[in-house]
């Protein structure tokens, strides 16, 4: 039987930032309770894993940010990144904080100097 039929959720292809705790990723695929993404960081099957998505576009000007708790459930090579397949046990929604973004945006602005 092949994995697609195993699956009780719909898969959706899209690519998204991962950050990982000493690595970065990118999404192939997604679904309410798992992700595969594509990273240099090896895994172990089983293995905890704390990661969060970066959803650039959900809200315009700041981007929300996914963090997900779940377990490695499967590792492929795939040339010269691995594959990561990870089921999501627990996740929470987290906005940028718009506040200190702005607060830096003048700070980088004041030190400018215009031309007349």
């Amino acid at each position: 039987m092949k994995d697609y039929e195993n699956r009780r959720t719909i898969r959706h292809r899209a690519t998204f930032p991962v950050e990982l705790e000493s690595a970065k990723g990118i999404t192939r695929d997604f679904s309410s309770s798992g992700i595969f993404f594509e990273t240099d960081k090896s895994f172990t099957p089983g293995q905890a894993i704390e990661f969060t998505i970066v959803l650039e576009y959900v809200d315009p000007g700041r981007p929300v940010y996914l963090k997900c708790r779940g377990a490695i459930m499967r590792v492929e090579e795939k040339g010269h990144k691995l594959g990561i397949a990870t089921n999501i046990k627990s996740y929470v929604f987290e906005k940028s904080n718009a506040t200190a973004a702005k607060r830096a945006v003048k700070k980088t602005s004041r030190k400018v100097k215009k031309c007349h």
